[in-house]
């Protein structure tokens, strides 16, 4: 039987905070301690959802159905299973843009529906955008997009759960990066673009519960039971979306130093955490949904990835 919607009942294992304790550093990707190869810190460091364990299993979070827990492993074969779970949500996705309009349920104001919609499909295409960079060969390289997705995965059920106020604190933010970006221009000398009427001056002040939330992802995630493992793993991952060494020791063969032109990994966990990301992003917002094809595709997705999964758990 299927919990009610937003029970949480599978934990992530503490392997990767074990893990994390080896690495050295105080912010994004660190140094590994001691003589752990590329390959295995790309293990640690691949979302906290799943570990890399000796038995080649990955744990993820939000799974409600462990019974099927030994059938991940990190492998060709559960690659598989996530990228028809992607393709999927992706094709439901489709069959909304093919429709004449979409209605939304009464649980979706006309303020949050616009922007739910638009973080699903963000979700949804760079999913699809990571299954077909892994079909192609590149995998770690998918690093930035998948910590893209973790990100508005959360934020996704969290602007729903808060409604039109969870609006207000999006829009606050970003009328402050448009007041910072005005002075940015102002301060270098580059000329405002045409209809532009924003003119610098006093930045709006952060305030509120939400304005935090939305600002600060740790946040966001310590509002969840277990969220604080899905905040290390994006924290690690930062050196993949900036500039870092760890990022650029990616493509240097561990064992002879040797260059390589893509990334020195045997992994698939950016692929199959972000199978599980899409899938919760459909959970969050099929809801808001009049007509039932989204839900009816979640259940098909899970089927073909095998495994449940539920929502996050407030606090």
């Amino acid at each position: 039987m299927r919990p009610r919607r937003g029970e949480l009942t599978g934990n992530a294992t503490p392997a990767i905070h074990k893990a994390a304790a080896g690495l050295s550093g105080c912010a994004g990707w660190a140094e590994p301690a001691g003589d752990l190869g590329h390959d295995r810190v790309a293990g640690l460091t691949a979302f906290g959802q799943h570990s890399a364990p000796s038995d080649g299993r990955l744990r993820l979070v939000n799974n409600i159905s462990a019974s099927s827990q030994d059938e991940f492993r990190d492998n060709q074969a559960t690659a598989e299973r996530a990228t028809a779970a992607i393709r999927i949500i992706t094709d439901a996705l489709d069959a909304l843009g093919k429709t004449e309009s979409v209605t939304r349920t009464p649980a979706a104001t006309a303020r949050v529906f616009p922007l739910a919609y638009g973080w699903f499909a963000a979700i949804v295409r760079n999913g699809q955008l990571i299954a077909l960079a892994h079909e192609n060969g590149l995998r770690h390289e998918c690093a930035a997009s998948a910590r893209l997705v973790l990100q508005h995965t959360l934020a996704l059920q969290w602007l729903i759960e808060g409604g039109d106020l969870a609006v207000d604190a999006v829009e606050a933010d970003g009328h402050r990066r448009a007041f910072d970006l005005v002075k940015e221009l102002a301060d270098t000398g580059w000329p405002l673009p045409d209809g532009f009427t924003l003119q610098p001056g006093a930045r709006p002040a952060q305030s509120g519960a939400l304005e935090e939330q939305f600002g600060n992802f740790k946040a966001m995630c310590l509002l969840y039971v277990g969220g604080d493992q899905q905040y290390v793993p994006f924290r690690m991952q930062s050196g993949n979306a900036h500039p870092s060494y760890i990022g650029a020791m990616a493509y240097i063969v561990p064992e002879t130093g040797e260059l390589s032109t893509t990334a020195v990994t045997d992994s698939y966990v950016y692929l199959v955490d972000t199978a599980r990301c899409v899938i919760l992003a459909g959970h969050a917002f099929e809801p808001l949904l009049a007509d039932t094809s989204l839900a009816d595709a979640v259940i098909r997705a899970e089927t073909a990835l095998g495994i449940e999964f539920a929502l996050w758990r407030r606090l």
